[in-house]
This record gives C-alpha cells, sequence and structure tokens, in this order.
C-alpha cells in the first residue's frame, strides 16, 4: 500500500486533497491518503477583512466543517489526523504528528504534499489561529472591541490592511461614527509592486470614506493602558508620536507554518525551497504548494494555481513518473476591495476596471464560492466535477 500524506486543509489543500482522492486513491489499487491538520474546519480568508467588522458576515460563512466531505471516503483508502506535524525526517519518510490530545504519532510516506500555509503575525484572524475554537474565539474579541471603540487603528499597508480600512471606512467612519487610522510606512497604500495608479486610487478611495491616513510610518512600540492601547509611531523623517485606540488591527505579515521542517530544507525567512515541479528542493517524493513554499509570493491566486497544477499533473505523476513543469505567473494580478462599493485593482500593468472587480470580488468576498472550495469541488478557477 502506497501512501500519499497531505499536510493541510485550507486554500490550496482542500481541492488538491478531493481531486487526488478522486483520480488516484479511490481510482487505482494500491493507494491510501493520510490527511493532517490541526483543525477540523476549513477558513476561508479573503473574507476575513470584512468579517472583522460586526454583523456584516456570519461565522459559518467564513469556516466550514470538513467532516461531511471525508466521511465519503472508506477507511481503507482515508485517514484524518487531527493534530500538526512537529517534526519531519525525509531519509526515514517520516512526519511526527502532534496529536490535540498532547500524544505523539509516527505517520509513514511515500509521497508527501506541504500545503500548511501560513500565520498571521500578532495572533489575528486574517489567517487560521491553531484551530477553528481559537480563531472563532479571538475573532469575536476583535469584533467586540471594534463594536465599543471611539478610535480604530489598521496597521500595514499591504491587500489585508487597505481592505480592512476600506470595511470599517464603509461602516463607520464616512459616517462620523467612529475614527479609523490607516498607519502605513510607504508614501502611498500597497505595495510598490502594485503600479501607482491602483495605489493613488486606494489612497483616493480611503480618503472618500474619511479614514485617516498616516503614511510613511511605522508602529514600533505597542503599550495597554487599560481599555485602551497606545501606539507608539514613527515617521521615515524620525519624527515620533502616540496615538491611542481600543481596536488595534495589525495586519503586517504573515510567517510560513513550515516549523515541522528540517532546517536545511528552508530558506532564509523560513519558507521550504520549492522547485519549479513543485517539489521541495532535493527531494522528489516532498511536493510544496502555497504559503508553505518559497516559489512564489504569499497570495491566494498563487496556491490556488499550484494546487490547480499538481491536481492536474499528479495523475500522470503517479501512472508512469512524467510531472509536468508548474509556470509561474510573470503577470501581476491584483484585486482590492475597498468597502462594499468600490474596488479596483491590476492584471499585469493594466490597471482594472473598479466596477469588474467589486463584480467579481467585492460584492460575496468569494464567500459564494467557499463552500465549494472547503469541499474540494473547485478552485478559485476551475470547477470540477462534483
Amino acid at each position: 500500500m502506497k501512501t500519499i500524506v497531505v499536510l493541510g486543509v485550507g486554500l490550496a489543500g482542500a481541492p488538491l486533497i478531493r481531486q487526488i482522492m478522486r483520480t488516484i486513491v479511490l481510482k487505482k489499487k494500491g493507494y491510501k491518503m493520510i490527511v493532517v491538520s490541526p483543525t477540523t474546519h476549513f477558513l476561508w480568508p479573503i473574507a476575513m477583512p470584512r468579517v472583522v467588522v460586526p454583523g456584516e458576515l456570519v461565522d459559518d460563512k467564513v469556516l466550514f466543517p470538513l467532516d461531511a466531505t471525508f466521511k465519503e471516503y472508506p477507511t481503507e483508502k482515508f485517514e484524518f489526523v487531527l493534530g500538526h506535524a512537529s517534526s519531519l525526517d525525509p531519509a526515514k519518510r517520516s512526519v511526527s504528528i502532534a496529536i490535540s490530545e498532547g500524544a505523539s504519532r509516527h505517520v509513514q510516506y511515500d509521497t508527501l504534499i506541504v500545503a500548511t500555509g501560513s500565520s498571521a503575525k500578532d495572533e489575528m484572524p486574517w489567517k487560521l489561529i491553531g484551530d477553528a475554537e481559537r480563531t472563532i474565539e479571538r475573532l469575536h474579541q476583535l469584533q467586540k472591541k471594534v463594536e465599543v471603540a471611539k478610535t480604530i487603528v489598521v496597521a500595514g499597508g499591504g491587500l489585508t490592511g487597505a481592505e480592512t480600512a476600506g470595511e470599517l471606512g464603509y461602516k463607520y467612519a464616512k459616517h462620523g461614527q467612529k475614527e479609523v487610522y490607516f498607519v502605513y510606512n510607504h508614501e502611498l497604500p500597497l505595495s510598490p509592486a502594485v503600479i501607482d495608479s491602483v495605489r493613488k486610487q486606494t489612497q483616493t478611495e480611503l480618503q472618500k470614506m474619511k479614514v485617516k491616513l498616516v503614511p510613511s510610518t511605522s508602529i514600533v512600540g505597542v503599550k495597554t493602558q487599560g481599555d485602551d492601547t497606545v501606539l507608539e509611531l514613527r515617521g521615515k523623517d524620525g519624527s515620533s508620536t502616540t496615538l491611542k485606540t481600543q481596536a488595534y488591527l495589525p495586519t503586517t505579515g504573515v510567517t510560513p507554518n513550515t516549523a515541522f521542517a528540517p532546517q536545511e530544507m528552508l530558506d532564509g525567512k523560513g519558507y521550504i525551497k520549492q522547485t519549479r515541479s513543485l517539489r521541495a528542493e532535493g527531494y522528489d517524493d516532498i511536493f510544496v504548494i502555497g504559503d508553505a513554499g518559497n516559489l512564489e509570493d504569499n497570495r491566494a491566486l498563487a496556491a490556488d494555481a499550484q494546487a490547480g497544477h499538481l491536481i492536474k499533473a499528479l495523475p500522470a505523476y503517479f501512472e508512469n513518473g512524467e510531472l509536468a513543469e508548474y509556470k509561474v505567473s510573470t503577470k501581476p494580478m491584483y484585486a482590492i476591495t475597498l468597502g462594499q462599493s468600490k474596488a479596483t485593482g491590476q492584471m499585469g500593468n493594466m490597471k482594472l476596471f473598479g466596477f469588474l472587480v467589486w463584480f467579481l470580488k467585492g460584492r460575496f468576498l468569494g464567500t459564494d464560492k467557499a463552500p465549494l472550495i472547503a469541499a474540494g469541488k473547485m478552485t478559485l478557477s476551475a470547477t470540477f466535477e462534483k
């Protein structure tokens, strides 16, 4: 019996699990899949900037139980292990799993697929925080803080930060109900990888919603003072000031969930070194997709594309050893939702019509597709036989 072990059930892992079960494990003799995850639920991260706003989206729009899908599979062909990978021994083809109850277990594999994703810094629920229960607990804490706050501060100038500031500005700032600040360390919102026309429109739309923009500034200190959080701000010119808030929402990046991997498999930032065949560098029996790998930026579209590639490529690989090379996209694509009525974005070096981005993403933030992606019946870009 050949064992395929999959670590992770996120945006990249969930569709791959179902499709590899259908095209390989259930179709051919001699295969079994073991899925390892610290959570029993799939989290839909794309909608989280709207979810943190109280009353906008309920929990079950972004968290989906996996048991409905997994119970379809015969136990002799499929096993779900609730826990997280604590160490990996590639020489022995073995993964050590820390089980939720405190025990540990060693799982042998013939093929390993790493789809462990990443975690948001500062224990923010932009990504899963351990398990579904902890994520929901933290989310509800933030919603309560936002609800009672007079002043809200969003920090970090990336897509999550801009979208969160937009959602809060749309709900509160433009009506004068609450002050919403957006602190970021560039002159314009978003990464310099985004074209200036998109960054300037993001700035303009946030200003129209009366979000108070604080550019070219970093947060260098965070202190709790009763029910308030006091932020120490430092400008690029060296100036310092403080800002008091009752709801602080940092969006300052992610950390790859790769602590289990041997140091020699990782690059200097902790990502697994990933080849264009989506293998771990130097290991023909280990595949890596999504945020855990270093081949592409940590974006949903990259994770989706990598999962889609392996879904197509692995049947031939298991049949005759052939493995098509993954083509890294050289055309940057960004879709930025700014509140519930505005959006902007780019494809390559071309700015997209805001209405198009709003229609495709901004209306629902993908919550209309999320249940099918959680069930593995589609990716962001492809729908499979149900």
